[in-house]
């Protein structure tokens, strides 16, 4: 006797090959970080090339937001790494083998 396949709605997110919510939100930061990244320089290039004050306040503006979502990002790293169970020993703990 065989067993019947499960149907796909009823698979784990994983068992159905699509991506996961964190997979989600990193691929969401790594594109936003992509963007600004990508956004300094060409707004930076653009007021040098045309000398135009609102590009250059806008080139600023661009520079704010990523230097606060780098800053997001850090915190949010730190709130992991703090979070997380330290699973390794502490280096002044004794260990024997008997």
């Amino acid at each position: 006797m065989t067993k019947r396949p499960v149907p796909k709605q009823m698979r784990s997110r994983s068992e159905r090959g699509g991506p996961t919510a964190r997979q989600q939100v990193l691929a969401r930061r790594r594109m936003t970080l992509i963007a600004l990244v990508v956004a300094v320089p060409l707004t930076l290039g653009a007021a040098l090339y045309t000398g135009s004050t609102v590009l250059l306040f806008l080139n600023l503006f661009v520079d704010v937001v990523l230097a606060g979502f780098i800053a997001m990002l850090l915190q949010i790293k730190q709130t992991q790494q703090v979070s997380r169970p330290k699973w390794t020993l502490d280096p002044e703990d004794e260990v024997r083998v008997l």
